[in-house]
């Protein structure tokens, strides 16, 4: 098993920690595996995961093509596409909560354009999505693709069709993050194999179990050194950098995806998304 860590830009020889940074990483033997920002991968607009505070659609975070070791869900799974609303101070909208769980329109309901194209979301949503809820109540989305879904067209978000009555337009919190108002421009994700890193292969833990050193827990002048080069990547196993505590039933899948790629909003911080146990976490 190897660790990887993730780039971005349009060039193997210019690449970035995260998207705007004025950081660069070398990522030995880099490789296009994806993009953060802008359009869905094939999956349809129908099927764009929907907020279930606002209905409106969630940013496109990032797709990422998984080396083979990672692709936990079965070999025939090759890829994720991680979404996000942030909508844990967004005003509810009624209906939608119960449309996106399966309740049938009302015909009161189908007479509304955006409650319709709600429930159109709901029966067409994606076999393999993922419903993630933060510690604060935000919502996000993780979907697992095949290759063909990778491969398709990139899609574009549903069309733009805002509730009637949306609370106070005039402040921005009201929608949450929506790929209709927040997306970032599409950038290329790369990655490169992590050279050693000495919890490759390791569950990450805080009691030491199985040989784990956590970050910034040695004082190693080694290790010191080696925790400072890779604070602030995103990642793919390895040593986890988490904000605060290291959360429990992480394997060694986990995926760690930092503040600011594809719009992120983690608060400065950086999130741990597990591909073998499910576990998802963030901390700013």
């Amino acid at each position: 098993m190897k660790a990887y860590d993730l780039g971005f830009g349009e060039s193997a020889d210019a690449l970035l920690v995260r998207p705007g940074s004025d950081t660069a990483i070398d990522l030995p033997e880099a490789r296009v595996a994806g993009w953060c920002g802008g359009r869905a991968p094939g999956i349809g607009a129908a099927g764009w995961p929907r907020s279930p505070i606002t209905g409106l659609p969630m940013v496109h975070v990032l797709t990422l093509e998984l080396p083979p070791d990672y692709r936990r869900k079965g070999p025939a799974l090759v890829a994720i596409a991680f979404f996000q609303a942030d909508d844990h101070v967004a005003d509810d909208v009624d209906g939608v909560a119960e449309l996106l769980a399966g309740s049938p329109l009302s015909a009161e309901q189908a007479a509304d354009p955006f409650l319709a194209a709600v429930a159109a979301a709901a029966a067409a949503r994606h076999p393999r999505q993922q419903d993630l809820e933060d510690l604060i109540g935000g919502t996000h989305a993780l979907i697992w693709l095949t290759a063909a879904e990778l491969g398709a067209p990139r899609t574009e978000p549903p069309a733009d069709i805002r509730p009637a009555d949306p609370g106070d337009p005039s402040d921005p919190s009201c929608f949450g993050r929506n790929a209709w108002d927040d997306s970032a421009a599409e950038t290329t994700v790369w990655i490169g194999e992590r050279a050693d890193d000495p919890n490759t292969g390791i569950a990450p833990s805080e009691d030491g179990d199985d040989a784990y050193v956590e970050a910034w827990s040695s004082e190693d002048p080694h290790l010191q050194e080696y925790w400072t080069t890779i604070s602030g990547r995103s990642h793919l196993g390895g040593t986890i950098v988490p904000c605060q505590a290291v959360p429990g039933g992480l394997t060694p899948y986990v995926f760690e995806l930092e503040d600011g790629v594809g719009e992120v909003n983690f608060g400065g911080g950086n999130a741990q998304i597990d591909l073998e146990s499910g576990v998802f976490d963030w901390a700013q």
